[in-house]
């Protein structure tokens, strides 16, 4: 069988894990319960003077005004939750943790994969809030204070330390997930702390100062949540970031503001990322996967990239235009990691520099380069790839050396698309009367 065929699986359906209450069960407005959200490691273990500490105590919500039209949009690679009002200038990005990947796919559901695109939140309703003892545990759409988690075996801790819980409405069994706190070191009076990362069974961790803004910030509104994949952008090209370090995304050396910071072009994106020069060693950062010296293709000595890491990048899956690389060694030889280098993911959509990259198909030439995207023909239908964007058959536009159908990545937003192609509404091949927002390079 052709290799590249071999790699090729038909999309199915990924039975994710998520936050749930097991309390209260009559009160849950969802067919179905998920497990509920644990951290990676050990972190749920109980005191051993069973002192819970700080965590059965409810955590004050500044005073702050509650926005008007709040919206919310939630990257999984760039790790970030973006609160903004429509009717106002409120505009203020979180750090986030997210679900634990699995099968190289975050748990973490992103809601354009369902027909609605977008969640909302219930904060709409009256605020529920947990009692100090188990028993007094309450389910709620909006948890101004929720305190207990309850495990398989029964055992309620109190792991959400008194922090708001906020789940999310809209599509099927999304009461399984929720933004709340932070959960590691839950029993301290800060209510804990964030680690930023792919760390959750589903919900959306904030930082305890994050969720409490939140919370106060949209009360008496339904907040309408976008959970996407791929780093936010706005309008003017910018990613949303909260402290751009190593690979961020960048257009000059000035959004790089680290001490040696530079904005160098990854091809295959055809835009910029923040890295450094390097001999042997590169600088690390807290809440960010290890830095690692890999050799300069341009013929310098070295440039500061990430080591591969499941947990703070995904496997190089979260940086767009990397991929995970093993046996890099330092430009001196001395050390050996699997680090993040500029690469393209193979399938259909994805940037590239040739046909070899690509998982079917070829690589096309595409104007605005550099190099192509991958695409295959079709005659009205296109492969599915599990983890990867869904495809769809369209008309090859005049900008692509290809006549008939081809296939492209479908999209909910520009976000959603390689570099400098645009998310557009296009009709099938053969088929006109169904149509799709697909990544076309008009």
């Amino acid at each position: 069988m052709n290799p590249k065929m071999i790699r090729l699986v038909m999309m199915s359906v990924l039975l994710l894990s998520a936050c749930v209450d097991n309390t209260n069960a009559d009160d849950v407005e969802t067919s179905e319960e998920f497990s509920a959200d644990l951290p990676v490691g050990s972190v749920l273990d109980p005191p051993a003077d069973g002192n819970w500490g700080a965590a059965t105590t409810c955590k004050p919500i500044p005073e702050v005004e509650p926005l008007i039209d709040p919206v919310i949009v939630v990257s999984l690679d760039g790790l970030t939750l973006h609160l903004t009002d429509r009717a106002g200038t409120y505009d203020r990005v979180f750090p986030i943790g997210v679900g634990a990947m699995e099968k190289g796919k975050s748990l973490t559901p992103v809601s354009t994969q369902f027909s609605a695109g977008k969640y909302y939140t219930r904060t709409d309703e009256r605020p529920v809030f947990d009692g100090p003892t188990p028993a007094e545990a309450r389910w709620g759409w909006n948890q101004q204070c929720r305190m207990w988690w309850t495990s398989d075996t029964g055992k309620k801790t109190p792991v959400f330390a008194g922090l708001p819980f906020i789940r999310l409405a809209g599509n099927p069994n999304s009461s399984s997930y929720a933004f709340h706190g932070p959960v590691d070191d839950y029993t301290l009076s800060t209510g804990g702390n964030l680690r930023r990362g792919y760390v959750s069974h589903g919900c959306v961790r904030m930082s305890a100062e994050g969720i409490v803004e939140v919370f106060g910030r949209i009360q008496g509104r339904r907040a309408e949540v976008l959970i996407q994949k791929p780093v936010e952008h706005l309008e003017d090209g910018t990613a949303v970031d909260i402290d751009p370090w190593l690979l961020s995304q960048c257009t000059q050396d000035a959004d790089c503001a680290f001490q040696g910071g530079i904005c160098r072009q990854n091809e295959y994106t055809g835009s910029g990322f923040c890295t450094q020069a390097c001999t042997k060693y590169c600088p690390d950062l807290r809440g960010h996967a290890s830095s690692f010296c890999a050799p300069d293709p341009d013929g310098n000595d070295g440039f500061c990239t990430l080591k591969s890491e499941t947990v703070r990048n995904g496997n190089c899956s979260g940086i767009d235009g990397f991929i995970e690389t093993p046996g890099v060694q330092r430009p001196d030889h001395s050390a050996t990691a699997t680090v993040c280098l500029p690469g393209s993911k193979g399938w259909i959509g994805d940037r590239c520099m040739n046909d070899e990259e690509c998982d079917v198909g070829q690589c096309t030439p595409v104007e605005g380069g550099p190099g192509g995207i991958c695409t295959d023909s079709c005659a009205k239908y296109c492969p599915d790839k599990e983890n990867a964007a869904g495809t769809f058959c369209v008309d090859a536009p005049a900008s692509v050396p290809l006549s008939g159908g081809i296939c492209v990545a479908k999209c909910y937003n520009d976000d959603h698309c390689a570099a400098g192609i645009k998310c557009e509404r296009s009709e099938r091949f053969n088929q006109s009367c169904v149509v799709a927002s697909t990544c076309v390079p008009l």
